[in-house]
């Protein structure tokens, strides 16, 4: 198996086993702390495919462009809103306004056009409090939302790395 056969397939393990409840068949679950220092170490390493795939055609094309990545961010939005444990987060939340912004923001951190003008990550998320569980919860819902959506594992993997890389922009205790 080549090089970037074998990373790909360990993205895509890595990034179905933390993000999905398929590793409760194991003997033991990993804990929240191994599971986001799993997704920090699958990142770390394979970092420069994901580098290579975003310059030959960035993020942004791969994910269909703005108005695809609208309905991905909606379909994200929407499961949140059925996600129990996510409900104290969600409470009160206007969707059609949440999509959108994040639709902004993942379309201009992504390789598409500079929309994104709403408010930094540490502030869009401070008075959520939000804790490691609440990051794999909310992930958890993402990588469903791209299934949904039909993404290719690559993408999938190379979302789930953007996130893990500001996870400590959002989570705050």
């Amino acid at each position: 198996m080549n090089t970037i056969k074998k990373v790909s397939w360990f993205v895509a393990m890595a990034s179905a086993a933390v993000f999905t409840s398929a590793n409760v068949a194991a003997e033991k679950k990993p804990t929240v702390d191994e599971q986001i220092s799993g997704m920090k170490t699958m990142c770390a390493e394979t970092e420069q495919v994901r580098n290579d795939r975003h310059a030959a055609n960035p993020l942004y094309n791969r994910l269909g462009e703005y108005d695809k990545i609208h309905r991905f961010t909606s379909e994200v939005v929407r499961l949140h809103f059925e996600n129990s444990d996510l409900d104290r987060i969600m409470e009160g939340i206007d969707g059609d306004r949440l999509a959108k912004n994040v639709a902004d923001f993942v379309s201009t951190g992504t390789g598409g056009p500079k929309i994104y003008e709403g408010r930094d990550m540490p502030s869009a998320h401070a008075n959520l409090q939000l804790t490691d569980a609440d990051f794999l919860a909310a992930g958890g819902d993402i990588v469903q939302a791209m299934q949904n959506m039909g993404y290719g594992q690559p993408e999938i993997d190379e979302f789930v790395c953007i996130l893990v890389s500001m996870k400590d922009l959002v989570v705050m205790k």
